[in-house]
């Protein structure tokens, strides 16, 4: 599994949308100009986008569309979606993309629409249908006793369509060659569901949950709870943290703005992805120790591991982000974790 791979499963399926259907810019990964992220072109556009993902697009190709609109290469995400899904994508720029790992940590909301009586070996609507069952007689209790043993922590098997590696080589491979092989079980943490509709054979329920849970698998695993079986025939993601799907803009709306740049007003500061973290303000002395790595001593509040060092711009008294610390218990310290500006 990458990093926050939430309901991934790398690789593309056949007569999946390509994005020239979506963007101007062309095709995803091709027609990327030899001049992009040259040093001597200027500086790069530093920032966070949240991104209302088409279905029918990989991360990837929201991350090439979005280096071409840029015109840079330092593009990445936080987490990953598969193309079936929609929703919210955290699309980071420059060296905000040094921050990927702090979001992927942030709880995930997701719509989930679960489709009973049909497994895919895909666990979702793109995969090939492999067994049928009678669904016919499950109502809404069946379905609320089964899906209450999905809440807090849990053992969840990944699929075999996913990115994790087997000697070295990703199970999505193996699975696309026929072979099946052992997954250990992984504990993830499911926050909350709520059941928003039911209309037989599908079920819509909103899922709250922690990094790295399947939402494949959990719509497989309470189809054989309610034992007809099930996929997961549709999926949006409603937020990564703080960002949320009523605040994505949308690709569409980002190449409409593409003439003199307006595309990056919709860019959000380096700061916007560090909120659930406590920021601290320091001196300029402390703010110089913490650029050469060394340690320090802050007020932070006890409960805290990570938090936000900045400095204060005298012309305007704006904070700048400098860097993000980790609490070294022991020596009683704060260490740089990361250091986002040199002094």
């Amino acid at each position: 599994m990458t990093t926050s791979c939430d309901t991934h499963r790398a690789g593309l399926s056949p007569g999946m949308r390509d994005a020239t259907e979506c963007s101007p810019l062309g095709k995803p990964g091709q027609g990327l100009r030899p001049d992009l992220d040259r040093r001597q072109t200027g500086r790069q556009t530093v920032g966070i986008l949240n991104i209302n993902k088409p279905k029918g697009l990989t991360s990837h190709d929201v991350v090439d569309i979005v280096r071409r609109l840029s015109g840079q290469r330092r593009v990445g995400h936080s987490g990953t979606l598969d193309p079936l899904a929609t929703g919210v994508l955290v699309v980071l720029l420059g060296k905000a993309t040094r921050l990927a790992e702090y979001v992927a940590d942030r709880p995930k909301s997701y719509l989930a629409t679960v489709h009973f009586g049909v497994i895919t070996d895909t666990w979702d609507a793109e995969g090939r249908v492999i067994e049928t069952r009678d669904s016919s007689d499950l109502s809404m209790e069946v379905i609320k006793r089964a899906l209450a043993r999905f809440k807090g922590a849990i053992e969840q098997v990944p699929p075999m369509y996913s990115a994790i590696k087997r000697d070295g080589q990703p199970l999505y491979r193996l699975a696309r060659q026929g072979i099946t092989v052992r997954r250990d079980p992984r504990r993830v943490e499911i926050h909350q569901t709520r059941i928003v509709d039911w209309c037989s054979p599908e079920l819509v329920v909103q899922i709250d949950c922690a990094k790295g849970t399947y939402i494949r698998s959990l719509a497989h695993d309470l189809g054989e709870a309610v034992g007809t079986g099930a996929h997961l025939s549709d999926l949006t993601r409603l937020a990564v943290g703080s960002f949320r799907l009523e605040d994505a803009v949308s690709l569409a709306s980002l190449q409409g703005e593409r003439a003199n740049d307006r595309w990056k007003r919709h860019l959000l500061p380096m700061r916007a992805a560090l909120g659930h973290m406590p920021g601290v303000a320091v001196d300029l002395g402390t703010a110089r120790r913490i650029s050469c790595g060394q340690g320090v001593q802050l007020e932070v509040a006890a409960d805290a591991s990570l938090c936000c060092a900045y400095t204060v711009q005298a012309e305007n008294g704006d904070p700048r982000l400098l860097a993000v610390l980790r609490r070294d218990q022991k020596a009683g310290l704060w260490r740089p974790h990361k250091v986002l500006r040199a002094l």
